[in-house]
C-alpha cells in the first residue's frame, strides 16, 4: 500500500440517538456567556463488536440558561483488529464523528426555545478522549455485561 493512500477505518458508525434532553431557561436569557461541561462515557462489547459512546452535555449561563443533553452513538468493528489498535478510533475519532450532531442538535433546540441560538464552538477532542478512555468499560467474551447479565454464549 502506498504511504499517500486512504485505507478504511477497522470500525464504521452506525446510528445515534438523544436519549434525554431538556431546556431550562428565563424570559430575558442572552446567553451571552455559557458554562459547557461534557461528560463522555463508553461501553466496548468484544463479543457483539460494539462500541457504545455517551456524551452528556450540560450548558448554563448566568442569566438561566440551563441546557441538558444525552447522545449515544454506536459503532461496530471489525473482529480481525485487536482492541489495543481500535483506541484510538474510540477515544479520538468517535467523539469527533458524533460531536458535530451534539452540536446541530442543542442551536436547534436552543433557537425553537426562543432564546438566543447557542452555537457550541468546535472542540479538541483530545482531552474528551482522555476522559472517554477513563469512563469506558469493557465486556470480554466470556464476562457479563454492566447490568450483571450473562452475555457469554451457553
Amino acid at each position: 500500500m502506498k504511504e499517500d493512500q486512504v485505507t478504511q477505518a477497522p470500525f464504521k458508525f452506525r446510528d445515534f440517538v438523544f436519549a434525554e434532553s431538556s431546556i431550562r431557561l428565563n424570559p430575558d436569557t442572552k446567553a451571552t456567556s455559557i458554562d459547557i461541561k461534557i461528560n463522555p462515557s463508553g461501553l466496548v462489547n468484544e463479543k457483539e463488536k460494539t462500541f457504545e459512546i455517551a456524551l452528556n452535555i450540560n450548558l448554563t449561563s448566568d442569566d438561566g440558561l440551563d441546557v441538558k443533553v444525552k447522545m449515544i452513538g454506536n459503532f461496530e468493528f471489525k473482529e480481525v483488529v485487536k482492541l489495543e489498535y481500535l483506541n484510538n478510533y474510540f477515544f479520538v475519532n468517535a467523539p469527533a464523528i458524533i460531536f458535530p450532531y451534539l452540536r446541530s442538535y442543542v442551536s436547534a433546540l436552543t433557537a425553537l426555545s426562543g432564546c438566543k441560538t447557542v452555537i457550541i464552538p468546535p472542540m479538541n477532542m483530545t482531552a474528551l478522549g482522555k476522559n472517554l478512555e477513563k469512563n469506558t468499560h469493557f465486556i470480554k467474551n466470556e464476562e457479563k455485561d454492566l447490568t450483571g447479565e450473562d452475555k457469554s454464549e451457553k
